[in-house]
C-alpha cells in the first residue's frame, strides 16, 4: 500500500522498529552476503575487479534512480539532494575504481565504510514500512557501500595506511563547512550535522553537549573510528 510513498505520505506506526525482526533480518542478510561474496572471490583477481565495478555502478544507480523518482514526484529540492555522506560515497567509489586516487581510497575505507555500517545499525528511515521503495533502496545502498570498499581492499587497489589519515581529514575540512552552511540555510541534516539518527550515539551527545556543541564530540567519535579502522586492517594484515 505504501510502496511508492514518500516520507510525508507515510502515516505514523507503519514503519519498522530499530533492532526489531525486520531490521535484524536485514542486518543478518547483508552480513552473510558480504562474507560469502568476499570468500567466494578470494584469489580471483579478475572476478574481484568485475565485482568492484558492479558494486560501484549499482550504488550510483540506486542514488540516481531515487533522485529521479524525487524529480518525478516534485520532491527534488535542497533537502533531498544526494549530499549525505552515504549518498555521495557511491560516486567516490566509482571515481576511485577508475583513478585509484589514494585520498579517495582512505576516505572510503575509514569514513564511508564505517559510516555505512553506522547507518545500518541506526537507520534514519525507520518511518518507512518494509516494502517501501525508499526503505529497500536505503538498505541495498548501504549494503553496497560496505561491500564496495571491502572489495577494493581485497583486490589490493585500496591499501589502508594510518600515515595517510590526514588525507581523510583534509577531505572533511573541505567538505564539512560547506555542508554545515547548507544544513543551516535549508534546515537540512546532511552528514547529520544538525541531529542524529534515532537511538544513535549522536542523540546521546546532543542531549549532553547541546547543539552545535555536540559537533566536538562527533569529531572525536570520527577520529576514534578512523584509528580503529586502521587498527583492524593492521591486525588482519599481521595475522594473515
Amino acid at each position: 500500500m505504501y510502496f511508492f510513498a514518500l516520507r510525508s505520505e507515510v502515516p505514523d506506526g507503519v514503519g519498522f522498529q530499530a533492532f526489531g525482526p525486520v531490521h535484524l533480518a536485514w542486518l543478518a542478510v547483508i552480513a552473510l552476503f558480504a562474507v560469502l561474496t568476499l570468500r567466494f572471490l578470494r584469489g580471483r583477481e579478475r572476478a574481484q575487479r568485475i565485482a568492484a565495478l558492479i558494486a560501484a555502478v549499482l550504488a550510483v544507480s540506486l542514488v540516481v534512480g531515487l533522485e529521479f523518482y524525487f524529480y518525478l514526484r516534485g520532491e527534488l529540492n535542497m533537502r533531498t539532494l544526494p549530499l549525505q555522506l552515504c549518498e555521495s560515497a557511491p560516486f567516490l567509489l566509482l571515481l576511485f575504481y577508475f583513478t585509484g586516487w589514494d585520498w579517495l581510497g582512505q576516505t572510503l575505507y575509514c569514513l564511508c565504510l564505517p559510516g555505512a555500517i553506522a547507518a545500518l545499525l541506526f537507520p534514519a528511515w525507520t518511518v518507512f514500512p518494509q516494502w517501501n521503495l525508499i526503505n529497500l533502496q536505503s538498505f541495498l545502498l548501504h549494503a553496497l557501500l560496505i561491500l564496495g570498499p571491502l572489495l577494493e581492499v581485497q583486490r589490493g587497489a585500496l591499501r589502508p595506511d594510518i600515515r595517510h589519515l590526514w588525507k581523510v581529514w583534509v577531505f572533511l575540512a573541505a567538505v564539512v563547512p560547506c555542508i554545515y552552511l547548507i544544513d543551516r540555510r535549508f534546515d537540512a541534516n546532511y552528514f547529520f550535522l544538525n541531529a542524529g539518527s534515532p537511538g544513535s550515539p549522536l542523540e546521546w551527545l546532543i542531549q549532553r553537549m547541546g547543539n552545535p556543541g555536540f559537533l566536538l564530540g562527533y569529531a572525536g567519535i570520527v577520529l576514534v573510528v578512523n584509528v580503529a579502522m586502521y587498527g583492524l586492517y593492521a591486525l588482519r594484515a599481521h595475522t594473515v
